[in-house]
């Protein structure tokens, strides 16, 4: 069932603020307006200055609201970064209906059941995604409503945040003059648009570089069964260069825009990129040269993200793997992708969205996924944003819940998450100094 009208989507992200507004029309979504604006107060996906985060969000919010002609009053808004946890989660309650027929207020209470969890104190239940259902002995249902039945479950994913993390969010958002919706975990945003149905059922990756994050999600059978974070992305191929260079880093952001190429062989020796240093030494850097920088870097990263698919056991994907983000626009990185994963790599390219821009990517997914998303999915909504979850210590009386981790194909024993990768770069810069 698809959700008619129209809603507004925040990207909030460490380099720019995104938002756009849309509709979905006849399963096609139509983008009505878009803006964004600089983001200064945000840090690998997290907010460390309100005020500059609110001034921000309201220059995006001005701009779409000149387009649209009309004052935009809630939003739904991304989250991702290392504090986001995806577990398992089960629920279970009795029908209460006198015919015992199941209603949305089942749903609802079953819902709310599956987010009752023993988490520590400083981390908030943000939202359930149901996979199953079971009424009595009858498994796989994707709909109960109307169903007759004396006892309802279900199986899915528990979205969880740090609490700190999440009311810097909102409370950027209500000074920004918005109401808040509800969030939408990045990852399945990202999935709604870069891969097709099938890719999903089969079993994909999607790796999303970011400005200072690259996050890696994988899914089988429609569903979301890995996801983790690494604190590199953008940002840093754009500071190897000022380092290269010796320039600033504007500069070095423009060269990698205008000359960069993810593989050395693929640039131009002749062509060259003249810019001034930081001592006022006018220079020219060949194409080659910024490939090489920027090659190191992507290797080392995916090398980072092949070990921990292949700690949770999805070194390979069955459709491959999906670049997106906006470092994956780097000729070659597909050829470099495919090198490192030895795998079928593909880069996303925005379909007739009605976006100008790949930026909006993220955002124009929530409009997707949020514009798509089943009633019955939707049920847990309004009361799952930041619910409080039950303490550590305390004992749970009527739930079975779950508490592992995403589970590897299979249903094998949970697998620790790997250590952080040592911020190591010796093979990097025996590259230039070796």
């Amino acid at each position: 069932m698809e959700t008619k009208g129209t809603i507004a989507a925040l990207d909030i992200g460490t380099s720019e603020v995104k938002l756009i507004v849309g509709e979905l029309l006849g399963g096609t979504l139509n983008v009505l307006a878009e803006g964004s604006a600089p983001s200064a107060g945000v840090k690998r996906g997290v907010i460390v200055d309100i005020d500059q985060t609110v001034q921000a969000i309201k220059q995006a919010v001005t701009e779409v609201e000149r387009t649209l002609g009309e004052p935009i009053g809630e939003v739904y808004v991304a989250i991702s970064g290392e504090h986001i946890q995806v577990k398992d989660c089960q629920g279970m309650t009795s029908i209460k209906g006198e015919d015992n027929e199941i209603t949305d207020d089942d749903v609802k209470d079953v819902l709310h059941s599956a987010m009752v969890m023993r988490i520590p104190n400083e981390l908030s239940v943000v939202d359930v995604l149901p996979k199953t259902f079971t009424v009595d002995q009858q498994t796989e249902i994707t709909d109960p409503r109307g169903m007759i039945g004396y006892r309802l479950e279900v199986t899915g994913k528990l979205i969880i945040g740090a609490k700190t993390i999440l009311h810097s969010i909102k409370r950027s958002i209500e000074r920004a003059g918005l109401e808040l919706a509800g969030y939408v975990l990045e990852s399945l945003a990202v999935s709604r648009i870069a891969a097709s149905i099938d890719e999903l059922e089969l079993g994909v990756g999607i790796i999303d570089i970011g400005h200072e994050t690259t996050t890696l999600s994988i899914y089988e059978k429609n569903d979301l069964v890995y996801s983790t974070t690494l604190p590199y992305g953008g940002d840093h191929l754009t500071r190897d260069l000022t380092y290269k260079m010796n320039c600033k880093y504007q500069d070095a952001k423009l060269a990698k825009e205008e000359y960069g190429v993810a593989l050395e062989a693929l640039g131009d020796p002749e062509e060259k990129v003249s810019y001034v240093t930081i001592n006022g030494e006018h220079r020219f850097e060949p194409q080659s040269e910024i490939g090489f920088v920027l090659e190191a870097r992507l290797e080392e990263i995916f090398e980072m993200i092949q070990k921990r698919m292949t700690q949770a056991g999805y070194a390979h994907m069955n459709s491959g793997l999906i670049l997106c983000g906006g470092s994956s626009s780097l000729p070659g990185i597909d050829q470099l992708g495919k090198r490192i994963f030895k795998q079928s790599v593909n880069v996303y390219q925005p379909a007739s969205l009605g976006i100008r821009h790949p930026k909006y990517a993220v955002a124009a997914g929530m409009l997707r996924y949020v514009l798509s998303r089943s009633a019955v999915s939707k049920s847990g909504f309004d009361r799952a944003e930041e619910k409080e979850a039950v303490a550590h210590g305390h004992e749970q009386d009527a739930l079975l819940m779950n508490e592992q981790t995403s589970p590897t194909r299979n249903e094998r024993p949970t697998r620790e998450q790997p250590p952080k990768e040592k911020k190591s770069f010796s093979s990097f810069f025996e590259k230039f100094f070796g």
